[in-house]
């Protein structure tokens, strides 16, 4: 998923010019028109003459984007949505070591079976971010195990760990983040991994 394109669109009566992003829940339509439909609200889609159409549960949203582009999007649309734990890499033969509460349910399906009882079993880091002290602590893990990425957890929007301090306090201290992705309605995760060289 991810992509963006600059495009006509066609909405609920309505024509303008939009950045319309496609993201694997969703199509979020920014500029002129300001949406988003969910991927459940999608019935169909479909490409004629450059025309991207999606058939929806609120009406028709038709994108013109040109043959090629049009044609990535239908491709990228059918192609299966990755799972929580395939986005955040963890497997049998990749275990998670998890720091903190884990309550989300979506966040504990996604770990069903795949979790390490140590540092040394574990092929990845989850850390569920609430506090600093939380922060504190996934970070004195993480530098034990510096080869080992560190997904931080914590929530989305205004919280007293987010996107902003949790990047600061990595980054300053050797830490570069590389992939990002949505774990719940509730919380959103960052993937860390130590700066080489």
């Amino acid at each position: 998923m991810g992509r963006s394109s600059e495009t006509i669109a066609q909405w609920q009566g309505q024509t303008a010019e939009v950045q319309a992003l496609l993201e694997s829940s969703e199509i979020i339509l920014r500029g002129g028109i300001k949406d988003r439909v969910p991927r459940a609200a999608i019935t169909s889609m479909s490409v004629d003459q450059g025309w991207l159409t999606l058939a929806t549960d609120r009406g028709p949203l038709v994108l013109e984007m040109g043959e090629v582009e049009a044609a990535r999007w239908l491709a990228a649309w059918q192609k299966p949505v990755p799972t929580l734990a395939q986005k955040l890499g963890v497997s049998a033969g990749c275990r998670a070591f998890v720091l903190g509460a884990c309550n989300d349910a979506d966040l504990v399906a996604a770990l069903n079976g795949v979790r390490a009882a140590s540092v040394a079993e574990a092929g990845v880091l989850v850390a569920v971010l609430d506090a600093i002290s939380d922060l504190d602590a996934a970070f004195a893990v993480a530098s034990s195990a510096p080869d080992l990425m560190l997904w931080c957890v914590y929530p989305k929007g205004r919280a007293a760990v987010g996107d902003a301090v949790v990047r600061e306090y990595l980054r300053g201290r050797g830490y570069i983040d590389s992939k990002s992705c949505a774990v719940s309605a509730q919380l959103t995760a960052t993937r860390y991994g130590m700066r080489r060289g």
